[in-house]
This record gives structure tokens, sequence and C-alpha cells, in this order.
């Protein structure tokens, strides 16, 4: 392959038909699609994340997975020089190399998006990304023996530079095409440029020196790393003063009594002592709950497991009509994640008209995916079988979860549906707060504010433990002192712009 020029005009030609289909509507038009002309092994991660999300069955996955390949395939031997049968052998060890990994990636994404889980989002995310930067280069060197180009990858310290290049531009095409629908579809072409431009750079002669070239791009990477770990503590507040009336804490699913980052919370900060501090349980009513992790006494409701979290949702409503009914009011009632979802619909219902106030704690506005019942066909058929083979995987972190139980069938399986229960208003007296984790961002294709009263700047905290990290208490008391919101930076939301493509598509986008 020593001098064969590459040809970039297969790659012109898969730009055209991915342009074409996005825009009649044969490809769902979503900030992903630009990855379909990226660079290798990126472009089969975005067919991996195509085919997961819309494969109603088996057999139609394992001929969509057939077809991708054979078009990779055709496409990367055609852009070396044609075909023959030492370039097939080196693009098929290429992209079956990475077939693992990427597959394992791309149902970890989309678990993400359908149990909203932002846990399995990033680590996905960051497979991909070394997949990528580490192997890309490997079938553009000037040799067809498959080892041959892996060591000569090593040997030219990745072509790091180059790489990161490339990263960045990808990224900033990425999040352009999260500003519009149409805007993602006219972008393929300008990501099929970018790739083209990196191929001529990678099928180049190595620049001296790729060693010391390598380290320099970890250096910067440790920098941009660094400073990112440096600037995300708060410096704690001045706790409230003692407030009138009562707190309700509300862990979130998969927790238990005394168990879970809400018990945790400190009430004291937020203006209210032990006397005035409640815990709500999924098991209903009762004279009170091992106190575990709990800051107070936990005086009232029934002991609770991580089961009792995902019953119907009618059922949990129930449950904390009845719980709050003889609270002291003012009420305020602090929901993290599922809790808010529960609090919701029991306040805009009007069956709980004793709220006062409403802190959403981590909550979704939408479930954007969805996965149809075990054993039956639909769309993303293979995503929810392979779903469920990842649970026990999921018990082994502490995070025990059935994606069939009453409460999930209800808020995930269906898509959408957690966006139809915010569609439902409070009643005009009661308000609410949002706060929500700049992690959780990526897995809100449609954005992330809800129709409360505030919408704070998302923290650049995790998820699980927001509610009791200084940032959060800081919000809050804003919120409850009627003082304004802190400024929100623009930048507090890039990471979702730049994370948002490499998702998966919501269920609208293939209607």
């Amino acid at each position: 392959m020593t001098g064969v020029p590459v040809r970039l005009w297969p790659l012109a030609g898969l730009a055209v038909l991915v342009t074409v289909a996005a825009g009649v509507g044969l490809l769902p038009r979503w900030p992903g699609l630009v990855h379909l002309v990226a660079l290798p092994p990126l472009d089969l991660y975005g067919d991996l994340r195509l085919l997961l999300t819309w494969a109603p069955s088996w057999p139609l996955f394992v001929l969509g997975l057939a077809a991708s390949l054979t078009v990779r395939v055709s496409v990367l031997v055609l852009m070396l020089g044609g075909f023959s049968w030492s370039r097939v052998r080196l693009v098929l060890s290429f992209y079956l190399l990475v077939l693992p990994l990427l597959l394992f990636a791309a149902e970890a994404t989309y678990a993400a998006a359908a149990l909203l889980y932002s846990r399995l989002f990033w680590p996905a995310l960051a497979v991909v990304a070394a997949l990528a930067m580490l192997l890309a280069p490997v079938p553009w060197r000037r040799t067809e023996r498959f080892r041959s180009a892996l060591a000569g990858t090593v040997r030219g310290g990745f072509r790091a530079p180059a790489m990161l290049g490339y990263a960045l531009v990808v990224a900033a095409i990425g999040a352009l095409a999260t500003v519009e629908s149409a805007v993602a579809v006219w972008l393929v072409p300008v990501s099929a440029l970018a790739t083209a431009a990196t191929v001529v750079v990678l099928r180049g002669p190595t620049p001296s020196r790729p060693q010391w070239r390598l380290a320099g791009v970890l250096a910067v990477l440790l920098f941009a790393a660094t400073v990112f770990v440096a600037t995300r503590p708060v410096e704690p507040g001045e706790p409230a003063q003692r407030r009138a009336g009562s707190i309700l804490l509300m862990s979130g699913i998969n927790s238990a009594s005394g168990r879970g980052t809400m018990f945790s919370s400190r009430a004291d900060v937020l203006g209210y002592d032990c006397d005035q501090t409640y815990y709500f349980s999924y098991a209903g009513p009762g004279d009170g709950q091992p106190r575990g992790r709990a800051l107070c006494p936990i005086r009232t409701g029934a002991p609770y497991q991580p089961a009792d979290t995902q019953q119907p949702l009618p059922e949990q409503v129930a449950a904390f009509a009845a719980q709050v009914r003889e609270l002291p009011r003012p009420l305020v009632v602090m929901g993290h994640s599922h809790g808010a979802w529960v609090a919701w619909d029991a306040v805009a219902r009007g069956l709980a008209p004793q709220v006062d106030v409403l802190v959403l704690v981590g909550p979704f506005p939408e479930s954007p995916v969805g996965y149809p019942p075990p054993g039956r066909d639909g769309r993303g058929r293979v995503a929810g079988d392979l779903l469920r083979l990842l649970v026990p995987i999921a018990d082994a972190v502490d995070f025990q979860f059935e994606p069939d139980a009453p409460a999930a069938r209800e808020l995930l399986a269906e898509a959408n549906s957690v966006a139809r229960l915010f569609d439902r208003p409070l009643p005009a007296g009661t308000r609410a707060v949002s706060v929500t984790s700049a992690t959780d961002l990526p897995l809100m294709p449609d954005g992330w504010r809800l129709p409360v009263s505030r919408n704070v700047c998302p923290l650049r905290v995790a998820h699980p433990y927001l509610p009791d990290r200084p940032a959060f208490y800081r919000e809050v008391n804003r919120f409850l002192d009627g003082r304004p919101a802190l400024d929100c930076p623009p930048w507090r939301t890039w990471g979702r712009s730049f994370a948002l493509p490499f998702g998966v598509p919501a269920a609208g986008r293939f209607d």
C-alpha cells in the first residue's frame, strides 16, 4: 500500500447518501448524525447507536449490523486504494477488533438514556474517546498488514496532535448540530470534510519526535483535567436562620430507609431543626424507620426497601399524599430524582394541597427512549434485551434496578411518559425550584428546564450527591429566602452540547 494515494470520493459519496437519507426522513435527525461520516471507528459507533435504538427484532438487528460492516469495510477499502484481499483483511481486522467494545459502549449509552443514569453514559463516552484517539490512525498507515499498522501507530505516538485537533473539530461540529435538527443534516458534509482533512494528515509521513508530541498532548489533557477538578469546589454558605413549618425529604429509586444521599442532607443548613424534619417512606405511613445515615431521627413512615421504590406510581403518590397530610405548614418537600416525579404528580393532581414549596433535586424532564416488554418485538427490542442482561452488573455496584418493575414500565419503558407527567401544572399557590446536575444534561435532548418558578443553573455535582453539597444548599436557601438566583455562566451547559451528539437518538427522532 506504500505510495497509493488516499481516495476521498467514497467518503464524499457516503456523505451525500447520509445527508439525503436524513433529509427525507430515512435517518433520524439527531446530533449524532455527523458521526456517520466520522473517522473510523467513530463511524461504526454511530451505526451501533442507531441499530440498538431502532431495531425492532433480533433478525433485523443482525441484518443491519451485517449491512453496516459491509458498507464501512467497503468505503474504507476504497479509500485506501481499492479492493484487494490484503486491504479487506486489514480493514475487517480493524473493525472486528473495535466492534465488541463499541457495542458495549453503545448499549451502555442506550441504557443511560433508558434508565436516566448518567453514570453509564460518561464511562461509555470515555471508552469511545479512547478507542478513537488510539486506534483511528491504524488503517491509514502505509502497510496492508494489521499488526504492522498497529505497531506503527504506537511508534508514531498515536499521531496525538492530529487526533487531538480532529477531536476538537468533531466536538465543535457536534455541538453546532445540537442547535436544530435541520442544522445537523447540513453539518454532515462539514463533518466529512473534517474527516477527509484528517485522513490526508494521517496518511502523510509521521512527524519527527512523535513520542515527544504525544507527551505534549498528554500534558495538555492533564492540565485541562486539573483545572476542571480544581474549579469544582464551592465554598459553603452561611446556614439559614430557623424557618417556620417543616420539611419532608424524599430519597429516590433504589434507596431504603436510612440509605440514600437524601438522608444525609443537612436540613439544618436550610433552616430546619430535627423537630421540623421528616423523611418520606415508599412503604407508606408508619411509626418510624431505621435512622441509618439520616441526620435526624426518622419518626414517621414505615421501614422500606429498594423494591418499595419500584411499586406502581399511583401507589407511591397515594403514600406521599398520606404522609404529608398532617405535617406542619408551610411545608417544603425536597424530592431527589424519582422522588421529584412522585411529589410533582401528587401535588399537580391536587392530592397533596398541604405542599407549599417543591424542591426538585436532579429531576429529569423526559424519558427520551423506551423499550418493549420482555420477549416482545418493537423499537428498541435488542437494546432492551441487552439492558436486562446488564442488571446483574448493576447489582454488583449496588444499583438494584428492575427495568420491568411497575414504576419503571410506567415512567421509563414508555418514551416521553415523564414529559407528560410534567405537562400537568402545579397549583397556582405552589412554588417550585429545579436543581439539576450538569452531569445529567447529555440525557436531556430537549433541554433541562422545567415549568417551575426557578430553574437553577446546573450544578457541577454528580447526580447522586446533589442533596448534600454546598452549592445545592446555597441555591435552595436563596430560593427559600426569596433572593434572586446566582448568575448562570454560558459555559456551565457547554458539556451538554459537546456530549449530546454521543448519545442515542430520542424516540421522537424516528417519527
